[in-house]
């Protein structure tokens, strides 16, 4: 079998490492985050160390990238279970792949960043009506955005 190549296979970190940080980021715990994903705890913890995750979620409040990668991990966990369910309707994948975009420029802060953030937090927040229904996680939700506002008058 000499002259076949071997095909490059994805390992966990190539397909989970990014949305198990924005789930992270998004404050769940390892051990939520290990019942959404199929990685060990042991994975987990390591990628949380190299990553420098805790750091990072200490910056959520006042980062507007690391507070757009956790609003993200939020996002990609709302539709997942959405999708799972199968009450996920095209309109609103489309509404969400908006956000996505948005989030992204959000992240890498390509365009004007209060504007962006208004337009982001604004389609996130129409989103979240219809689906968020723990006050809790609407408290914390509501809070993040509060402080990245607060962040941005800061700044300006």
């Amino acid at each position: 079998m000499t002259g076949m190549k071997k095909r490059s296979k994805q390992g966990k970190r190539d397909l989970y490492w990014e949305d198990a940080q924005a789930l992270y980021l998004a404050g769940k715990d390892l051990k939520e985050i290990l019942e959404l994903l199929p990685v060990a705890l042991v994975t987990l913890k390591r990628w949380r160390q190299e990553g420098r995750w805790e750091e990072k979620r200490r910056q959520v409040p006042v980062s507007p990238r690391w507070l757009g990668e956790a609003l993200k991990g939020i996002l990609r966990e709302k539709a997942g279970r959405l999708i799972i369910k199968g009450d996920l309707k095209a309109p609103e994948l489309d509404e969400i792949t908006k956000i996505v975009t948005l989030l992204d420029r959000l992240c890498s802060q390509g365009w004007d960043m209060r504007a962006a953030a208004l337009e982001v937090m604004d389609r996130f927040i129409d989103f979240l009506r219809g689906w968020v229904t723990d006050p809790e996680e609407l408290k914390r939700i509501s809070y993040r955005v509060q402080e990245f506002f607060r962040q941005l008058e800061e700044e300006i």
